[in-house]
């Protein structure tokens, strides 16, 4: 049962940091209809909310110690645009396939840095401790969809802007002997090259590569060079050359921290939602032809379709083969390879996957995602990975993780440990029945879109159904946070469990879609029986100005960053918060944003219910 405590009071507490969070000042958009700019606008004060048995006691300012602190990045969604796996050309089709397609899609390598360099500029917290000391940034966490498409061009990418180092978004490789285009005349081959070698822009938003397709086909698309035949982008302003000056190398500040990942759905799915378990799947990817708008394939066919379906529409040759009768030929790219769960481990290196127990590596012959770790004595950090292997953008957990994930808290409740655990879906978003099994067996080890694993993944694990969900898991344990994306929203829910235990969930928007914001997480020791998990959302380093329309070939990254924000705001398949009461914006409401989550210390009992003693470090 979800429950949530009423809002309590504001506090607007002495800030220490950096840099300006969403406390000092937000965004918001300006006055008026159609396209709009966006301007500066009041922060949010902290908002106090109280789990069950939580009381806000008075004077715990003056007593609380900090446990832990943390950065939150989440769905960045880097997307390698020009791809020809995407299946962008169905975007206009709405409802579930709306976010095949962003207008501000090929800015968000820019804006994952510009988000690094907030986190960079807020080392010190906003929560003071006892004593007036404010608590230091330890680590990040990035809780998936960190690439779009499963590509290994694209995890580089993002890798390499946390990691720091010289970035190039630029993709297409030139047609020669280890890169062949078959079929392609020597004249195409020659523009082909020349495109690369120019770094163009190649994709559905420039109107310049599928002249021929029907006015309605271009106005389901944002080209940034000329003026659409009308539909939801004709308001839209122009900045020649931006798709170009998009694909130029820049040099990415990188984290000032350690960072530790967990794996999303488009980590792990074509476009977030298919395993790429056929051949055909993954020969797109690399190979020459891409699918532009086209008279033959009309997305107004397939409103109402759901991405799984749409999906499964693909997973036939025929209708592929279809499609690709209308493709035209582009450059081509081993480095747009479909990932396998090994090559994204290898890839990403220590980011947390390292710390993946070697049983469970043996056990799951190389592929399990999950780990935890301790980054101070006494505070435990467990990583999910809540892929549904067998398709579909919602998430689940196997039963082999499930089993681990059992034992880990129990690990932690023996110690007294208080635990945080994050990973990309949200508990209601855990809702995926898609077993893993699905997705056929592998034939070989590195084989991308396949079940390698050789143990049984039933009975799977939905977050908040079932008989054995995992939020009665998490409530009957020592965990006081669970941390995840998914919905590129602002929202926090608390979870009630047993005698007055619970924990929260803090689900943060995503780096892609507006309001392209991370979070800071604080969890302080109140040392009267209660502890303060504060959330404090964090906009990108970029002006809240954009650049003036025009000639976009001088922007520097900073103005790639700002257009890529009102770009998301304005995007018209912007979409709210599911659920929500008159679909509230994805930014959140008050109580959403900036908190004060009150919990009571699951560290007052021992796993046999008798008092224990409570230290600021243990």
């Amino acid at each position: 049962m979800r429950t949530v405590l009423a809002v309590v009071l504001l506090v607007a507490l002495p800030a220490v940091a950096a840099a300006e969070t969403t406390l000092d000042r937000t965004i918001a958009p300006a006055e008026g209809t159609g396209y709009r700019s966006l301007v500066e606008a009041p922060g949010n004060a902290y908002r106090v909310r109280r789990g069950a048995g939580a009381p806000a006691k008075p004077g715990r300012a003056a007593r609380r110690l900090s446990l832990t602190r943390f950065a939150q990045l989440t769905d960045p969604q880097i997307a390698d645009e020009m791809s020809p796996a995407r299946v962008d050309f169905a975007d206009p089709a709405g409802g579930e396939i709306r976010s095949a397609w962003r207008p501000q899609e090929a800015l968000g390598l820019q804006v994952l840095d510009a988000t690094v360099r907030a986190i960079n500029a807020n080392p010190l917290s906003p929560v003071r401790e006892a004593g007036g000391e404010p608590a230091s940034l330890e680590f990040a966490i990035a809780t998936g969809d960190m690439a779009d498409n499963q590509q290994l061009n694209e995890t580089r990418w993002f890798k390499t802007v946390l990691d720091g180092g010289p970035v190039d978004p630029f993709s297409g490789k030139p047609i020669g002997p280890g890169n062949e285009c078959p079929g392609a005349s020597a004249e195409e081959a020659a523009r082909i090259n020349a495109d690369v070698a120019a770094r163009r822009y190649t994709g559905v938003a420039d109107y310049d590569d599928y002249r021929d397709a029907p006015d309605d086909r271009k106005a389901g698309f944002w080209d940034p060079d000329e003026a659409p035949p009308g539909g939801a982008y004709a308001a839209f302003p122009r900045y020649p050359n931006l798709l170009e000056r998009a694909q130029a190398p820049f040099e990415a500040e990188g984290l000032d921290l350690s960072w530790f990942v967990a794996r999303g759905n488009h980590d792990g799915l074509i476009q977030g939602n298919a395993p790429a378990s056929t051949e055909l799947f993954r020969s797109i990817a690399v190979g020459c032809l891409k699918v532009f708008p086209n008279a033959g394939f009309d997305p107004a066919d397939y409103r109402g379709v759901s991405d799984e379906q749409l999906f499964s529409r693909f997973a036939t040759p025929e209708f592929i083969s279809t499609l690709l009768s209308a493709a035209r030929r582009v450059a081509p790219d081993p480095d747009r390879r479909i990932l396998s769960k090994r090559d994204f481990r290898e890839v990403i290196g220590r980011h947390g996957l390292d710390r993946t127990p070697a049983a469970q590596l043996d056990a799951s012959r190389g592929t399990a995602s999950y780990y935890a770790f301790r980054p101070r004595p006494g505070v435990r950090f467990i990583a999910l990975d809540t892929v549904a292997e067998g398709g579909g953008d919602d998430g689940n957990l196997d039963h082999p993780q499930y089993r681990w994930l059992s034992r880990e808290l129990r690990r932690a409740k023996r110690r007294g440990e208080l635990v945080v655990v994050y990973g990309h879906h949200t508990l209601g978003t855990m809702d995926n029945e898609r077993h893993d099994e699905l997705a056929g067996t592998c034939q070989t080890a590195d084989e991308p879109g396949c079940d390698r694993d050789p143990r049984r993944s039933r009975p799977l694990h939905l977050g908040l159904a079932g008989s054995r969900p995992v939020k009665r898991l998490f409530a009957r344990s020592n965990v006081v946070a669970y941390v995840a994306g998914h919905t590129h929203a602002n929202r926090v829910t608390f979870f009630r469990g047993r005698r007055g235990h619970g924990f929260w969930e803090l689900n943060t928007a995503s780096h892609i879609d507006w309001p392209q914001q991370a979070r800071l997480i604080d969890v302080m020791d109140n040392r009267d029986g209660t502890l303060s998990v504060f959330g404090t959302i964090l906009d990108h380093a970029a002006p809240v100005a954009e650049p003036a329309p025009g000639d976009a070939s001088a922007l520097a990254v900073d103005g790639l960053a700002s257009l890529a924000r009102v770009l998301s705001f304005n995007d018209p398949q912007r979409e709210g918060i599911e659920g929500s009461e008159g679909e509230a914006d994805k930014a959140g409401v008050d109580r959403d944003r900036n908190v004060e989550l009150l919990v009571r210390d699951p560290r007052a009992r021992t796993a046999q219910g008798g008092p224990r003693a409570r230290c600021a470090s243990c």
